[in-house]
């Protein structure tokens, strides 16, 4: 059952409804069903006035509907019937309920907010489905990304690894070699003497015996190939590098030792202090702080100065790198030495690639210090004209100093640089006249 609708003035459904209503009237006691009367006009109350709602009018043309009580029935507080036959619906017991129009628009309220929030939910479930979908994107960059690094990083440590396998390869095979070269000096040294051999021997540097060999006519000795290295082929476009293992760098040699003056024997020994005099031009080896190359090495120049001895015309004999022989040991042909410039503590050296500019040969510098040395800095000494290996360096013999790394020979000519200052130069095989030096004791 509804309250506060209009009942319809059809006869049949005023009949289907009079049962329920007398029972409902009963209960309110308005009478039974004895006094309901059916009426075409308008219903009279018990008092016999027809009622209103207070300050209401009745639309034009319509008739004012009854209630089940025998009372017209009344309009809300305050509202008017609207115009055309709708009749504001009003409880049935006349109290003020909201009539239809007040239901529809809280019922299209309702439907607008049950819309806003069905439009709210789809879009936040749209809004967590594309996070959702970034999310996992980015988590899938994320996880490709640190996969390619790590991947990157074993392939990194894996070519370390690979780099370092091939370098412990190479200091092995560089120890192995240099074991090999000490026993054969070691075995040397125990044949009468630091640096010496029988004379029957070919070279200081571990090489088997075998005759000596010679260019042909007076002075023509050829000398042994270097240690595990291609013979010498004394041009000047064969060039050849320091073995950077025969350097200074963790060498046992020591870095002084004592300066030996003069001899009574004239025996060369290890810290001997001499000087060496150009055998064709009679010119000492010289060098000194105020001159230096102009060839782009920039290095302390060595040439022939004067024919008087002075104080920078004097150097120490000292052994190769890596070479540990007793002070004052005797020197035998033969045998790699440096030589030290007493004065600036710098070595005799010779190197490729820079020239003397005069005559376009291998240039001699004085480089280095007592720290500081390398493989361009061991000279063979040799006895001029057969070499002579294995004997005992002296005074009164004519020597070659025949560069190791390149075979080539300390040289000297006529060609001045300026006035006083002869070229020196390395060059050539060693059997010149030009290559010939004498040595005198300080």
């Amino acid at each position: 059952m509804t309250y506060g609708n209009n009942y319809d003035d059809n006869s049949d459904n005023r009949q289907d409804d009079e049962g329920g209503e007398r029972g409902i009237g009963r209960f309110f006691g308005r009478g039974d069903d004895s006094q309901q009367q059916q009426h075409s006009g308008p219903q009279q109350s018990q008092y016999g006035q027809q009622q209103q709602g207070y300050g209401q009018q009745q639309g034009h043309g319509q008739q004012q509907g009854h209630g089940p009580y025998g009372q017209p029935q009344q309009q809300g507080y305050g509202q008017q019937q609207r115009p055309g036959g709708n009749m504001a619906g009003g409880s049935q017991y006349g109290g003020n309920m909201p009539g239809d129009d007040y239901s529809q628009e809280e019922l299209e309220k309702s439907e607008r907010n049950a819309k806003y929030k069905d439009w709210g939910t789809k879009a936040g479930i749209a809004a967590l489905g594309v996070a959702a979908i970034g999310a996992a994107a980015y988590g899938i960059h994320e996880y490709r990304e640190n996969k390619e690094e790590e991947e990157a990083e074993e392939r990194r440590k894996e070519q370390e690894a690979e780099q370092e396998k091939q370098r412990e390869e190479e200091r092995r095979r560089e120890e192995e070699r240099r074991r090999e070269e000490e026993r054969h000096r070691q075995e040397q040294a125990n044949q009468g003497g630091w640096g010496q051999r029988p004379p029957s021997t070919d070279s200081a540097y571990g090489h088997q015996p075998k005759p000596q060999q010679h260019y042909g006519g007076s002075g023509g000795f050829c000398p042994p190939s270097p240690y595990g290295r291609p013979p010498y082929s004394f041009q000047q476009d064969d060039v050849r590098h320091a073995d950077s293992s025969r350097s200074s760098d963790n060498s046992p040699t020591p870095h002084e030792y004592p300066k030996l003056h003069g001899a009574s024997d004239h025996v060369i020994k290890i810290g001997s202090i001499i000087s060496l005099k150009h055998n064709m031009t009679g010119r000492f080896l010289h060098t000194d702080r105020s001159h230096s190359t102009s060839t782009g090495s920039n290095q302390q120049l060595v040439f022939g100065f004067r024919w008087n001895s002075d104080e920078n015309d004097w150097w120490q004999v000292l052994p190769a790198n890596h070479d540990v022989p007793v002070p004052g040991s005797v020197v035998a042909f033969g045998t790699q030495i440096r030589l030290r410039h007493v004065e600036t503590g710098r070595h005799l050296h010779s190197h490729y690639n820079y020239h003397e500019g005069r005559s376009g040969q291998n240039e001699v510098t004085a480089y280095g210090d007592s720290m500081r040395s390398d493989e361009n800095d061991h000279w063979v000494v040799e006895k001029w004209g057969e070499g002579a290996y294995g004997q005992t360096w002296t005074q009164d013999e004519v020597i070659v100093l025949r560069h190791y790394v390149s075979g080539m020979a300390l040289h000297s000519h006529d060609i001045m640089i300026s006035e006083d200052v002869q070229s020196v130069t390395c060059f050539g095989r060693g059997d010149e006249e030009n290559d010939k030096w004498r040595v005198q004791l300080d």
